[in-house]
């Protein structure tokens, strides 16, 4: 069939140049967004690294395998970059650790702490220390800190 401005060009006829021009913008342009992405994750990480040493994390809720513990305590941790450490207090007595961090990857080893018994928190301040201890990732959003082992939330913190 023939339209009243002529044939049809067959897709072979069409030129090579313009093709080739087409690929190469789709593929530049695939690039520069693929390297775009890779940025703004980075710029997330480094922003939660960032915002993680930057203040003092009170504890406000402690998952365990019984249930969830809101905690109103002084219990906060803080951590330091330079020393990779992290410390503060339980509930009643003060501790401090080894922090590693590595992106959204964080680990506490050599977990120490006064050894005063105090009424009434001893409890929560345990679990605080038992978890510290089993977590493996970081979350920060909000202004809140949550702490997990794997997908499971096991520590949360708001930011001051």
């Amino acid at each position: 069939m023939e339209s009243s401005y002529g044939p049809k060009p067959h897709p072979a006829s069409l030129s090579y140049p313009k093709y080739s021009i087409m690929k190469l913008i789709t593929f530049f342009g695939t690039g520069i967004f693929v390297i775009l992405a890779a940025c703004c994750m980075q710029k997330e990480s480094a922003d939660q690294q960032l915002s993680l040493y930057d203040r003092k994390w009170y504890l406000k809720k402690i998952h365990t395998n019984s249930g969830t513990e809101s905690t109103n305590t002084k219990a906060f941790i803080r951590f330091n970059k330079e020393k990779g450490s992290a410390g503060g207090n339980g509930s009643c007595n003060t501790f401090g650790s080894n922090a590693t961090i590595d992106g959204n990857k964080i680990s506490f080893t050599n977990i120490f702490s006064t050894k005063i018994f105090c009424e009434g928190v001893q409890s929560t301040e345990d679990s605080y220390f038992k978890n510290l201890g089993e977590v493996n990732r970081f979350e920060i959003s909000n202004n809140v800190l949550l702490l997990y082992h794997d997908k499971d939330v096991l520590l949360e913190f708001t930011g001051e």
